[in-house]
């Protein structure tokens, strides 16, 4: 009872500002109290776009008692101004010039505002973007990937967005304070009176309003997650939808969910106004009965009236702040919880990275890597792994060898773990016992030189709704293509004729996933990406169990022709596919065990 008591009192004190605190280093926080300073001014600028303007309509109203202020009437001497006309052009003249000078401040505030928030928005999605992809690849394999969309494609940009309401909040809250200073002046009892309003008002919506825009707040991440979801199980899966004619139940089911996302929505847009028209409401009502009250005792309206102009400048610009305010406290509330959230997730390697490059090292800051040639094998040496959070062993003391220049086949019935094999030799799964080395070296004590020595060709390739080129050399920017290497590679995997025949060549796109060519087709581009970077290693997961008879067979044409010049794994499922391979491999019962056909 006691911990939890000490726990409830640790989460109490990490507040929404510490949190915010918490995405910005040193230097960003500097950078936040600079903006706090041009805030002050903006605010004090506000305030005398403001108070200059009441003296200019007394001066219009009551030219002569103007005249009559000793202070006025020192200014006047002093600049030379004889008659009230003079002093009331020169009064309005300097105030178009407080006007033009406070606006266009309050522009550049703006753009300097907006400016470091979205900046730094970009940034932190960035940054999470490369924290993703830098994660152990068996956290995906039970990764909820709508959610991983949503925290970038709308977290992120709430939580920002919370950030430039917090800026513009105290930028109306100084100029309310401001103002309210100047108001004070001018009528203590009406202040007084009209301050208990929006204090009363303020305390209605953090009590009451906020909690119902916390929970709508919530249940829009819900609500974003589903509609994500739907969206990219429809589109990834379209030929599955079209085939089994399945279009209905995805329309309906997105439908469904974006008609709960539009109540919550409007819901937002409700409570969001709900604020601004109680104000203006209470407000109004408050004036008016001030003024009646001061009528019953017997006041006199005359001098009120002076005291009423004041007041109706001054609300010109205070009840617009106080509405923005309170609109602010809303947004707030409901935002908050994609502040929690991406709080929660930013782990400590992403906060230690906030003056690094979101893309990591550039080409000259990164070390050069040592690249080593494989002299002699490769060996999973008494390798045992479950997959995480399983108790099953996919593998229990299994060992395998492949030798420099050997073709190495795989075979096994489904779920024994063939393809298992493949993510541990390329580093994406990790073992829980034994090791997996080359030359008798572990490969991650130099991962990215053993990444260069392998090219990997899966059953399904990915491609993207770009041209051939860009397909090859995947994620290389285009100015550092090799354009000869494309060729040859081509060659290698028997496609260059089919590419020389494109109207466009190597600038045909080919659609998302490849849908513009055939199997085999995509399987050889896949092909030559691997061996773009020339790889000694090329591992092969069932690259052609999904093509026909004769396109297996060109294709196994392209990869056998790689026979004694290339270290070569080959995952099959049917015999034929690994005949010609120099040693044979069975995975059954948790083991890895030469073999024969």
């Amino acid at each position: 009872m006691g911990r939890n008591t000490v726990e409830e009192k640790k989460e109490k004190k990490v507040t929404m500002l510490h949190k915010v605190s918490y995405l910005f280093d040193r230097k960003q926080k500097k950078q936040i109290l600079g903006l706090a300073v041009l805030i002050l001014i903006g605010g004090l600028l506000e305030t005398m776009g403001v108070s200059l303007l009441l003296p200019v309509v007394q001066a219009i109203m009551d030219p002569e008692a103007i005249m009559e202020n000793e202070l006025v009437g020192a200014v006047a001497d002093l600049l030379q101004i004889e008659t009230s006309r003079q002093l009331i052009i020169l009064m309005l003249g300097s105030l178009i010039a407080l006007y033009v000078i406070k606006n266009t401040y309050l522009l550049f505030l703006t753009y300097v505002q907006n400016t470091f928030v979205t900046r730094n928005r970009n940034r932190m999605i960035s940054r999470v973007m490369r924290e993703f992809l830098s994660r152990p690849y068996e956290e995906y394999l039970g990764a909820d990937i709508p959610t991983v969309f949503r925290l970038t494609d709308s977290d992120i940009p709430n939580a920002f967005q919370l950030i430039l309401v917090l800026i513009q909040m105290v930028t109306e809250i100084v100029v309310a304070v401001s103002l309210c200073i100047v108001l004070v002046v001018v009528s203590p009892v009406m202040s007084f009176f009209i301050l208990c309003i929006f204090l009363g008002m303020t305390l209605m919506i953090t009590k009451v309003l906020k909690p119902r825009l916390n929970a709508i707040g919530h249940k829009n991440q819900m609500i974003q997650s589903r509609i994500a979801k739907w969206r990219i199980q429809s589109i990834y899966g379209l030929k599955d939808v079209k085939v089994l004619h399945r279009e209905e139940f995805f329309v309906r089911n997105y439908y469904e969910s974006g008609a709960i996302g539009a109540d919550v929505a409007r819901n937002y847009a409700v409570f969001n106004n709900l604020p601004r028209l109680l104000i203006e409401t209470i407000f109004m009502a408050a004036m008016l009965l001030f003024i009646m009250l001061y009528m019953l005792r017997g006041g006199n309206i005359g001098i009120l009236i002076p005291q009423l102009s004041a007041f109706a400048v001054a609300a010109m610009r205070v009840m617009p702040g106080t509405n923005r305010i309170n609109t602010y406290l809303s947004e707030i509330a409901y935002a908050q919880p994609c502040l929690d959230y991406l709080y929660e997730n930013l782990t400590s390697n992403m906060k230690a990275d906030v003056n690094g490059s979101v893309t990591g090292l550039t080409e000259a800051a990164r070390p050069k890597l040592q690249v080593t040639k494989l002299q002699d094998k490769i060996v999973l040496d008494h390798i045992t792994y479950a997959y995480p959070n399983t108790e099953k062993n996919i593998f229990t003391d299994a060992h395998m060898e492949v030798k420099k220049g050997q073709s190495v086949g795989i075979m096994g019935p489904s779920g024994a773990g063939k393809s298992t094999i493949v993510d541990i030799l390329l580093g994406l799964l990790h073992v829980q016992e034994g090791s997996i080395t080359c030359d008798g070296v572990n490969i991650f004590d130099n991962y990215g030189d053993w990444l260069s020595k392998i090219g990997y060709i899966p059953q399904s390739i990915y491609l993207i709704d770009e041209s051939i080129r860009d397909n090859i050399a995947f994620g290389i920017d285009a100015d550092r293509i090799d354009d000869k290497r494309i060729w040859e590679v081509l060659e290698e995997a028997q496609l260059k004729e089919f590419v020389k025949e494109l109207p466009e060549g190597l600038d045909t796109t080919i659609g998302d996933r490849g849908v513009r060519i055939s199997g085999g087709q995509r399987q050889r581009l896949g092909i030559a990406r691997a061996l773009y970077h020339n790889p000694e290693i090329l591992v092969f997961d069932e690259a052609t169990s999904a093509l026909d008879s004769d396109t297996e067979k060109a294709v196994m044409d392209a990869i056998n022709s790689f026979h004694g010049r290339k270290t070569m794994v080959i995952i099959a499922h049917r015999l034929n596919t690994i005949a010609k391979c120099d040693v044979i491999y069975k995975v059954d019962g948790e083991k890895i065990v030469e073999t024969t056909l």
